[in-house]
């Protein structure tokens, strides 16, 4: 991903923030890369689930 990409920042409750980082250095990944990912799959199945309605 490179600089010139939008920023976007939001906020998460510190304990979900403690759980989502502990799960990303267990992937050895990135927060960015790892939201990334996850938002990234979410939106390739709800287009396939709109593609079956």
């Amino acid at each position: 991903m490179a600089r010139s990409d939008p920023q976007v920042n939001f906020r998460l409750p510190e304990h979900t923030l403690e759980r989502f980082k502990e799960e990303t250095q267990k992937d050895r990944r990135t927060l960015t890369a790892q939201l990334t990912m996850i938002i990234e799959e979410w939106l390739v199945k709800r287009a396939s689930k709109e593609a079956e309605s």
